[in-house]
């Protein structure tokens, strides 16, 4: 579970198992310099993809108010999406260097429990804010392009407060009465004590595999509709445009998958081969994720550009193509074809 994802072990779990289970022996892994340092490598990456995201850019004056208004709302979210990347990835990094400069003493004092427990707090819910921003973007794109007006007060609530429910729920259910999750009593219910964080975690993962795709593909519905209602035809140069708009939806989509599918196949084995896990499988999984769980920042700073990049170019073919509708309605005589000859002030005399 590199970041947050597998909620049985590493932070969330902040006190060293007592006994010698293989399973627990395998989470050694979790403390190496090797591991921690890819951690504290990837989060940096991470961090830098999402500060030039939230950085101020040259805003370009695009003719078309609609395609204007759009990329107006897709930049605000792609923002805060931003800025929840940066918090996660921070979090990530400052476990990562505590756990190089003090190792297995992070398990065995008062201040390194409270430390653990703060981070994987910190980590879970800024990644669980950063998956209902994915999910935001794509419901707020289907309603642009039906000409639909945002709601960004509403974004923020479900944003924001959502995430500290599901997180709260699910590490209470850890961390009660303390923080020992792996040394359990004969009392304790296993599933109970695991299940909720499970379920918190990764439903919004899930929601928004699902989810997002649908939304894409009917976006590009509406985008076709609106290219065709603009241009007044659909020749090679629409296809283009409305394939450049599906290339990059994909995109975004396959950059998701890439950066937590690993943490849901991870669930699934860990769940289901507790008593056996395969080790190689598991470590080769372990360093995906600690790889590519921060790195869904740099990658959303490239993606999402990507399509702010389409949306400029749509912007500028649509507002070119009202400025000759304009001209033609307003001065049809000087770009008609016609022979005649140019009087002094070089407008054409229709013979």
């Amino acid at each position: 579970m590199l970041n947050m994802a597998d909620p049985s072990i590493q932070t969330f779990c902040c006190r060293r198992a007592l006994d010698y289970h293989p399973s627990y022996k395998l989470m050694n892994e979790f403390n190496t310099d090797r591991f921690n340092m890819v951690c504290l490598l990837s989060s940096i990456i991470g961090i830098t993809g999402a500060a030039y995201q939230i950085l101020p850019k040259i805003e370009l004056k695009v003719p078309n108010r609609f395609y204007c208004n759009i990329m107006q709302r897709g930049k605000y979210i792609i923002m805060w999406l931003a800025i929840a990347d940066v918090c996660a990835s921070l979090g990530i990094l400052l476990r990562s260097c505590l756990k190089l400069m003090h190792h297995f003493q992070w398990y065995d004092g008062q201040p390194y429990t409270f430390s653990c427990i703060f981070l994987a707090v910190w980590i879970q819910y800024f990644y669980i804010v950063t998956w209902f921003w994915t999910l935001l973007y794509a419901v707020d794109m289907w309603r642009a392009y039906q000409d639909k007006h945002t709601c960004r007060k509403l974004y923020h609530f479900v944003a924001w407060s959502i995430p500290a429910i599901f997180t709260f729920i699910g590490l209470s259910t850890l961390y009660r009465p303390n923080a020992n999750c792996h040394n359990l009593s004969p009392k304790d219910n296993v599933v109970m004590k695991f299940l909720p964080n499970y379920f918190f975690t990764f439903f919004p993962v899930i929601v928004v595999m699902v989810v997002n795709p649908v939304l894409y593909s009917l976006s590009t519905g509406y985008i076709y509709h609106i290219i065709t209602s603009y241009m007044a035809q659909y020749s090679t140069n629409e296809r283009k445009m409305l394939d450049l708009f599906k290339q990059r939806f994909a995109l975004i989509n396959l950059g998701f998958y890439l950066c937590w599918s690993p943490n849901l196949i991870n669930a699934v084995i860990v769940w289901t081969s507790w008593d056996n896990l395969p080790n190689g499988v598991m470590l080769i999984l372990w360093y995906l994720m600690a790889i590519l769980n921060p790195m869904q920042a740099f990658f959303n700073s490239f993606l999402y550009n990507l399509l702010e990049h389409t949306e400029q170019i749509c912007c500028k073919c649509f507002g070119t193509q009202n400025r000759v509708q304009e001209i033609v309605e307003c001065r049809p005589l000087l770009i008609a074809n016609v022979k005649g000859s140019a009087n002094a002030n070089g407008y054409e005399i229709i013979e």
